[in-house]
C-alpha cells in the first residue's frame, strides 16, 4: 500500500497539518481577545 518511506511521509504530513490547525487556532484566539477589548475594526 505505502511505497518506501511513504508511511513516514504521511506521518510527517499529519504532524505538519496538526501544528498549523494549532497555529490558526492561537491566532484566533488572539483575535477574539483583541476583538473583546474593544479594538475598532
Amino acid at each position: 500500500m505505502f511505497g518506501k518511506g511513504g508511511l513516514g511521509n504521511l506521518m510527517k504530513q499529519a504532524q505538519q497539518m496538526q501544528e498549523k490547525m494549532q497555529k490558526m487556532q492561537e491566532e484566533i484566539a488572539q483575535l477574539e481577545v483583541t476583538g473583546e477589548s474593544g479594538a475598532v475594526w
